[in-house]
């Protein structure tokens, strides 16, 4: 019985040995960190990474471009789905909406043609139209689209195509 019992205690103490520590811990892969970074040099990085989070397992390549592609096509569905809401409610921000998707169409077209002198001035346009829209509400307190909280969780979705695209940038003027 001694015997059964000091092989089952060396048993376990060699497994111990053998087996890795980080087993224990969830490895973080190189698309993960590279997401992080992203998010972690936007303005609300914590509501940043909820948003990459969620869509993690569209991000199978890390290259800058293909991350600008991603958040751009992240950011569209979001203004598509505002701007859903809006059409029953508040044109003035329906326009503004539908100025700020055409100008993320245009920067994911300059992104697919590789053209990418004007895709800054394009994410600065949509901004304006966000900071329009934002305006017609600094007034007026009825709002009932909650358009201020969906413009914030926007102006988000924007921040990252906006750090996405200047990492690019910067990438791109290196080479």
């Amino acid at each position: 019985m001694d015997y059964s019992l000091h092989r089952i205690i060396s048993t376990a103490l060699i497994f111990m040995i053998t087996i890795p520590s980080s087993l224990g811990h969830r490895n973080i892969s190189q698309t993960e960190t590279n997401l992080q970074e992203l998010c972690s040099q936007t303005r609300n990085s914590e509501e940043c990474w909820q948003i990459i989070k969620s869509e993690h397992v569209r991000f199978n390549e890390t290259d800058y471009r293909s991350v600008v592609g991603i958040v751009i096509d992240l950011a569209i569905a979001k203004a598509d789905e505002i701007h859903d809401k809006l059409n029953q409610l508040h044109k003035d921000s329906r326009d503004n909406y539908n100025d700020a998707n055409r100008n993320l169409d245009l920067v994911k077209r300059n992104l697919n043609s590789n053209d990418y002198r004007n895709i800054p001035v394009q994410i600065n346009d949509t901004l304006e139209e966000l900071r329009s829209c934002r305006s017609q509400f600094d007034n007026d307190s009825f709002d009932p689209a909650h358009i201020r909280n969906r413009n914030k969780e926007f102006r988000n979705y924007v921040d990252i195509v906006k750090v996405a695209t200047d990492r690019l940038l910067r990438e791109n003027d290196r080479n």
